[in-house]
């Protein structure tokens, strides 16, 4: 049996099993039985076009027929769109164009979904009298600001053809993503609903993680040569003998980003489980996987959104002096055992497994400062063609820029770092603060509020590791927009009120795309 058939069946085997295990749960407390099984169904049938479909277009034209039939009867989109975003490897193919043209975009997975299920759920809300207009929300100035930075250093640097397919990769890439999540999500069963998808697509990830680890097999590695299509990631990664697992994320670090974002949204629907033990073996299952991926930043990533989720809210210096106190007594009987000098091993910093990563990335910020003080207001899209940076090219042949603040900056210097790096922070800011004066510390909104809180955080960690490749970018600009959606609906108490109402039939009802 050829290789793809026998990763497909493997696939379904592991997989299959985890959707039925968290559909009663999830359609008891989140999301309607009817979304969850079109979810499901979309999920399944896409995952065995992808590999018994021998084309890469024919793929690509498969889902697009199958969500414009089956997908439009989901009453949320944004949950259809997160359950099925790390469906398949984001693999890349030019749409070939004509008269002079080379080719219109390169078109992957991730933004056929896009195309496909945020642009039209974006037009619609544009004719929406309710929807927040441009520059309504805070968070607004600084995306829109950034993509026109962007967009404004590469105009005279360019052609006119190159620079409005830059101007359409911009918009698909960040401006769709965060402004269909930031007015798309309206309510708290929304944002529950949202989220429970991308927790659900991440549990999958994560027993295929752990599957992959210890069989020493990527299950998806044979599918660029099946669909004829090229793709520098989803090679084989040892660390320390150990198979990094990658599943459909392309890369090690992208699946620990992934699930550890999934990590902080399942914090967020806690409240709505009746069944605890469930939401913990979830939590348990995420955990597992993130320490499957093998990738120290995601792991940093996880224990400072941990962390952060710990200090925020009514009783934090008792959790934390508890969990300071576990930390302080555990530590030397694990020191005593094989597993503890393994765990430190792995650790950045004082570790000894792959130090070389860690001395790297040193040499990386130290080298590119230097560069970027040449052009430190709006940086150079050149930067790359300075001979000091040779120093960081690696036997791979090339220049890893594996810190997603010091590429931003590269290209468009101190003032595009500010408008980046000003999304995320305004967001944080302004959920610190609702948090801080929120009347009912402990309720269901609150805990949304700091579980959203945590996500930023672990974010904001983990992309200082790695660079905004794959589906890193697309997932931070859908937080973002939650959670500014969370802020506009959050601070209006009636409609944080209606959130909280029983759910009615069709209530959670999107127009359809």
């Amino acid at each position: 049996m050829a290789e793809n058939y026998r990763a497909l069946v493997a696939l379904l085997v592991l997989t299959i099993p985890v959707l039925w295990f968290v559909r009663t749960p999830l359609t008891v407390a989140v999301m309607r039985p009817a979304d969850f099984n079109l979810r499901a169904v979309v999920w399944v049938a896409l995952t065995i076009l992808l590999f018994v479909a021998h084309s890469f277009w024919i793929f690509m034209l498969g889902t697009v027929l199958l969500l414009l039939t089956v997908g439009r009867r989901d009453s949320n989109p944004l949950g259809l769109y997160f359950f099925i975003l790390l469906l398949a490897p984001p693999f890349q193919s030019a749409v070939q164009g004509f008269g002079g043209i080379n080719y219109f975009i390169a078109l992957d997975f991730l933004r056929l979904l896009s195309f496909v299920i945020l642009l039209p759920t974006a037009i619609v809300l544009l004719t929406r009298a309710e929807s927040a207009g441009l520059f309504r929300m805070p968070t607004d100035k600084y995306v829109l600001g950034y993509v026109v930075l962007l967009l404004a250093i590469q105009f005279p640097l360019t052609s006119t053809t190159d620079w409005l397919r830059s101007a359409l990769s911009h918009m698909i890439d960040t401006l769709l993503p965060y402004y269909v999540f930031s007015r798309g999500i309206t309510d708290l069963r929304r944002l529950r609903d949202t989220g429970a998808s991308f927790v659900t697509a991440c549990a999958v990830l994560s027993v295929v993680a752990v599957f992959e680890f210890f069989k020493g097999w990527l299950l998806y590695s044979s599918l660029p040569n099946f669909l004829d299509v090229r793709w520098k990631y989803g090679s084989y990664m040892l660390r320390d003998g150990s198979l990094r697992a990658t599943a459909s994320t392309g890369h090690s670090i992208v699946l620990g980003y992934v699930i550890t974002v999934a990590f902080g949204l399942h914090l967020m629907i806690r409240p709505a489980f009746a069944n605890k033990m469930f939401w913990r073996n979830v939590l348990l299952v995420l955990g597992v996987g993130i320490v499957a991926s093998m990738s120290r930043g995601p792991w940093v990533g996880a224990a400072g959104l941990v962390l952060v989720a710990m200090a925020v809210g009514p009783g934090a210096g008792k959790r934390l002096g508890a969990a300071s106190l576990l930390l302080i007594l555990s530590l030397p009987v694990l020191m005593l055992t094989p597993i503890g000098a393994k765990v430190v091993s792995y650790l950045p910093f004082v570790g000894d497994v792959d130090a070389a990563n860690v001395s790297y990335r040193q040499q990386l910020f130290e080298v590119s400062w230097n560069v970027l003080m040449l052009n430190p207001i709006f940086g150079s899209p050149f930067y790359m063609a300075y001979g000091t940076m040779e120093q960081l090219r690696q036997g791979e042949g090339i220049i890893d820029m594996v810190n997603s603040y010091l590429a931003v900056a590269m290209v468009s210097g101190f003032v595009g770092l500010t408008l980046f790096s000003g999304a995320f922070v305004s967001c944080a800011v302004r959920l610190y603060a609702h948090l801080a004066r929120h009347p009912a510390k402990g309720g269901d909104d609150y805990v949304v509020g700091k579980a959203l809180l945590a996500t930023l955080a672990g974010i904001l960690l983990i992309i200082a590791t790695a660079s905004s490749i794959n589906a890193i970018p697309v997932v931070y600009w859908c937080v973002v927009g939650m959670c500014a959606a969370y802020l506009r609906f959050s601070s209006v108490p009636q409609q944080s009120a209606a959130a909280q109402a029983p759910v009615r039939p069709n209530a959670l009802r999107q127009p359809s795309f």
